[in-house]
Order: structure tokens, then sequence, then C-alpha cells
């Protein structure tokens, strides 16, 4: 099920809350420095008494003569006082129509349509809808292509399990770890983000966003090695820290990924060394004994993933600077249901996965192969283990083998099919 029917079956049982600020809230917010990633209302008891938490919330600003309308996720409602409550508010993203007001013609049915006008707040107010409406409106909004990464951010902050996709969900993994690679939050603002119009990126949980096809096929021709391929893209970002800069680039199904079965390739110019990571989801397992456990049940596609995990041999060239292991790929796995939300994960070379494959710990009570958590012991990496081997060197790539490897990168994201056959030839051979 895509976002939006999830999002649709949500607000029946917490309905949409509609929020309009006044001239004073607007430019309090425009002015604030986080205001469109987190901000609270305090406003009296009954503002807020019929309001389940967490939703999804319409929010109309002003800006002069005009009206801006956002969708974000109220995820907190408490008492501050005697008289008044606190709502939490976060990741305000633009959607259309710019104002609430211009909803009520999209709305068809006309009980539906005279409810709504009804429960339109004034300037400053809040009010909240009925499950029928709060659904029927996610379905109007859904409808609208530019809105998709609205409703993408959302529902990301909805609790629960983790529903969305694997190759959403891996790309949003992939992001967070470039980022805290990196040196930077993931709670950090870039300088630039730009998103395709109508195309679903994990980009969409950070920063503002600007909607224009034109613009990040433009920034796509102008980073080097990457000419060609900017009808894959789906988004960009760009982070500035000191004198470094990181631009992490989104997109679909790329040569990249089927030539070396991962979904991150993260290229570290300041140390030299290249590491690549694939992600899994460990789903959760109860065993005999009634205690819990998370489990990944190696499939056909690992396999494949496994054969193309491959470096050239770099004969002749001289390897100067120290890793503690060459082999740049690596394995994430991440339980799928979040814990005080965040997705508790693990790290595990590709070598050392296959040692846990062979091992007798990975056979099942029925004979079958699987990667348990709680057998593992703690004998992995974790994400702070990870990222300080990354920083430092001491994982991935040579510089020289990175030198080399870059050209073949470059030669396959311009679309060189010929490098991307030879690569997948020369995995095949190796398999057999």
């Amino acid at each position: 099920m895509s976002a939006a029917v999830k999002i649709a079956e949500w607000v029946q049982q917490k309905p949409l809350i509609l929020i309009r600020f006044d001239d004073a809230y607007s430019m309090a917010l425009r002015e604030s420095r986080q205001g469109f990633e987190h901000f609270t209302i305090a406003k009296t008891h009954s503002f807020f008494q019929h309001i389940k938490v967490p939703t999804i919330c319409l929010l109309e600003e002003q800006n002069g003569d005009t009206t801006q309308c956002y969708m974000a996720t109220a995820t907190r409602k408490a008492a501050l006082g005697i008289f008044d409550s606190l709502l939490t508010v976060k990741k305000l993203r633009t959607v259309r129509p710019h104002s609430l007001q211009a909803l009520v013609p999209l709305i068809f049915e006309a009980r539906e349509k005279n409810l709504f006008a009804e429960r339109l707040p004034e300037k400053g107010g809040v009010t909240n809808l009925t499950p029928k409406l709060s659904a029927h409106l996610i379905k109007i909004l859904a409808a609208i292509s530019e809105n998709q990464s609205a409703l993408d951010t959302a529902f990301s902050l909805l609790p629960g399990i983790m529903q969305e996709g694997n190759n959403s969900w891996a790309q949003k993994e992939a992001i967070k770890f470039a980022m805290v690679a990196f040196g930077i939050g993931i709670s950090a603002k870039p300088d630039q983000v730009t998103l395709k119009s109508g195309a679903s990126s994990g980009l969409g949980l950070t920063g503002d966003c600007l909607y224009e096809d034109n613009v990040v096929n433009y920034d796509a021709s102008r980073l080097p090695g990457f000419e060609t391929i900017f009808p894959y893209v789906t988004g960009t970002a760009v982070f500035q820290k000191g004198d470094e800069r990181l631009a992490i680039y989104t997109a679909n199904k790329l040569p990249l990924e089927q030539m070396f079965g991962v979904d991150l390739i993260y290229i570290n110019e300041t140390r030299g060394n290249i590491v690549m990571i694939q992600y899994k989801m460990l789903e959760e397992f109860k065993r005999e004994d009634g205690k819990p456990d998370w489990l990944f049940r190696p499939d056909q596609q690992l396999c494949n993933e496994i054969a193309r995990m491959r470096l050239p041999d770099f004969v002749g060239t001289p390897l100067n600077d120290y890793r503690l292991s060459r082999n740049p790929f690596f394995f994430k796995f991440v339980k799928r249901k979040t814990v005080d939300r965040k997705h508790h994960s693990l790290y595990v070379s590709l070598d050392h996965l296959k040692q846990i494959l062979a091992s007798p710990e990975a056979k099942g009570p029925r004979g079958g192969v699987r990667i348990s958590y709680e057998s593992l012991d703690g004998t992995y990496l974790r994400e702070s283990d990870m990222v300080g081997l990354l920083r430092s060197g001491y994982i991935g790539t040579h510089r020289a083998e990175t030198t080399s490897l870059e050209i073949i990168i470059q030669e396959a994201a311009r679309g060189n099919k010929a490098v991307v056959l030879a690569w997948q030839q020369k995995s095949q051979e190796t398999a057999q």
C-alpha cells in the first residue's frame, strides 16, 4: 500500500487537524530557524481537547496577500500549566492547493463539502475533522502529484511498524548514514534541497524543498560523472561543513546498483577510500522458547548481490596507505519495527556475512538458513563503529584503488553499458 492509503486509514482513527496561522504566527514561523522542522503551539485546553495525536495536520500560513498550505505531523499534546496545552508539530512540507479554502471545490460530496466549510478554522484557530472527511481529504491531496513527498514525510513520522517498500527504506537509511559519516547530524538542515516534481525521494525528510524538474536536471548535469543520468535522479541535497561539501543524489535503480549489488556507494575523498553498503530488513520473530528475536532469511536476491560484490584486479598498483580491510562491501541489517522511534541496526562485512551463513548458528530448527540478531551475540559493528572506521580511512579501498574504481563508477554513471556488461560477465565467471 502507498503512504496515502496508509495515512487515509490512520486518520480514520485519529482525524486530520486543520491549523490556520494569523499574520503574527506566520511571521514568527518564517523567521524562526527550525520552525518548518519543529515548532509548538500553546493554546487553552479547549483548543486541543478533541485532538488525537499523533496524526496528520494541514497548516495554512499568511504572507501578505498570499497563503501557503503545508502538510505536517502533530506528534504530541501535553498540558502546560493550569490553563494551556502544548501541541508539537514537525516537518512542514508544502502541498497544493496553496490555501485551505481552495480545497473546498475539490470535495465532490455536498455533505462533506459543507462539513469542511463549517470546520474551516478562523485565523489563529485549530480544528479537527471527522474520520470520513479526513480520509476523503487525504485521497484528494494524494491525487496531486506534487504532494507525494509531503505524504511520504508525514507518514514517516507516524509510529509503529515501518511498512514502506524496501527500496524507499534503504534510500532513507543511506541518506542518514552519508550525513553522519560526513560529520553532521541527521537533523541538520541542508543548504539546498531539490525534489523532482511528483517523484518520491528520501530527501523529502530534509530541509525545505523546491519542486522543479529542470532544477534537478540542471544540477545533475553539473556534477562530474553524472552528465547523462538526470532522467533517473529524483532529488538532490547539498550540505556544507567548513570547506567540505556533501552532495547526496537520490535516484531510481541505476547501472551502478546492478554492477555492485549495493544501495549506497560512499566515496571519502579526504581519506581516499570507498565503502559500499547493502541494506536488509530484520523481521520480528518469536523463538520456540517464547523469547523475541530478529531474523533475515537469505534469498536468491542476496545470492545475486553477493555475486556482484567484486573488485577489479589492481595489478602493479602501489598500496601505500593502511587499511584494516580493503574489502569495501558491507551489509546493514535494520530492525523493521521502531523502538523508541529508532530503527536499531547492525553492520557486518561481506566476509563476516559469508562466515555467518556457513556457521551452524545460521541453521534454523527446520534446516533453513537465517541470520539471527540474538545468535550474533553482539559480534557486529554498531553505527558509531562503522562511521568512525569509514571517516578514519581504516576500512574500504586503498587510495590508488579508489582512483581506478572512480573511473569505472563514472563510466557506469554515464550509461556506458559495455562497462556494466563486462562487470556482470566477470561476476558470473567468478560465481561458476
